[in-house]
């Protein structure tokens, strides 16, 4: 069967670590092995995986300005929304007092039920009615700030933020002052909402506010993938800016070329995976869900490696989004006497 032209490029966030998760893997991965040890390996600068990810769409990153993350995000989860405006993230957060610091925790752990998402928006949105500012939650995990003008300001993702101090993290530009400002009226005012008093008595960690990040206008997105694979409402979110085809993982992991057999038309000449079931378990150290995810992406390893074997793609590019960069041709791939991979210790220096 002679070779298609078609390109896999699998972007993958917190594949390396933690470094503790990764010493005490038993699980052998050879899939992973032989992909990582017979790819030509490139170390880059330090990156933001969202921004790696929207760099495969031909949308520039810049150190001014925010990625316009929560418009995208949009397009996925309220599409219409998307286009009404300014928007940003405001992911639910708890600030925990550590003497003379704030610490940041975000993410499932804090579990916010529908009722309670929809009695902080209220109290939210009636208390900032002056000051142009909407807070829409279209799912329980995903809330989103609109507001009437863009500000002149940068921020950091949730990401980079989670589970650490704020000292130096807080959104900086001309407008912070006033951006800073009302974000202390929210906590105030959800510190005082019975929905936290409640969950403070049943030993639930509250919700102190919100942490605003990833703002802007939906862009024009010109470039990108002939097909997206991924969970990820971003992934998502700019593949249908693009005019792109999508699936989710749970249709187009299993055999990433499966399009072709069932008569969707011809290959594309690009498919990129964004697969990012191992980076909140990287970021808060959950080694149990890290190494559960990385049994998956074995799997998914074997399987694309099977694609290069019977010369169905010409090459795959894995990418940690942040510093490493493997590329991988069919040929490349009969390198058998390489021998390391996923263990190599040069990967958690």
């Amino acid at each position: 069967m002679p070779a298609t032209k078609t390109s896999l490029r699998l972007i993958c966030p917190g594949l390396f670590g933690p470094a503790d998760c990764v010493a005490g893997l038993n699980a052998p991965t050879p899939g992973l092995d032989r992909l990582l040890s017979r790819a030509d390996c490139r170390e880059t600068a330090s990156r933001d995986p969202l921004e790696t990810l929207a760099g495969a769409f031909s949308v520039p990153s810049s150190p001014e300005l925010d990625l316009p993350s929560a418009p995208l995000c949009l397009l996925t989860q309220a599409p219409d929304l998307a286009g009404d405006g300014c928007w940003f993230h405001a992911d639910p957060v708890q600030l925990h007092p550590d003497r003379d610091r704030l610490l940041l925790f975000a993410g499932p752990t804090l579990a916010v039920l529908p009722a309670e998402a929809a009695a902080l928006t209220a109290a939210f949105n009636a208390h900032f009615i002056d000051d142009g500012l909407r807070l829409a939650v279209p799912r329980p995990g995903a809330w989103y700030l609109r507001v009437n003008a863009a500000p002149r300001l940068r921020t950091r993702p949730l990401h980079a933020v989670a589970g650490r101090a704020l000292d130096g993290l807080l959104p900086a530009g001309p407008d912070a002052r006033a951006w800073n400002r009302w974000q202390n009226e929210a906590q105030m005012l959800f510190y005082q909402h019975p929905v936290n008093q409640e969950r403070e008595r049943l030993g639930r960690p509250t919700v102190s506010g919100v942490w605003t990040w990833g703002g802007g206008v939906l862009p024009r997105v010109s470039g990108g993938p002939g097909l997206t694979i991924a969970d990820h409402p971003l992934a998502l979110g700019l593949a249908r800016a693009a005019g792109g085809r999508s699936l989710g993982t749970g249709e187009g992991s299993r055999t990433p070329l499966a399009w072709a057999a069932s008569g969707a038309g011809s290959p594309p000449g690009e498919v990129l995976i964004f697969w990012d079931a191992l980076w909140w378990p990287a970021l808060t150290g959950d080694c149990g869900a890290w190494r559960a995810a990385l049994s998956d992406l074995e799997a998914l390893a074997g399987r694309l490696g099977a694609e290069l074997t019977a010369g169905r793609v010409r090459s795959l590019v894995l990418d940690d989004g942040q510093r490493w960069t493997f590329t991988l041709t069919a040929w490349g791939h009969r390198r058998f006497w390489r021998r390391g991979g996923f263990r190599e210790p040069r990967y958690f220096r």
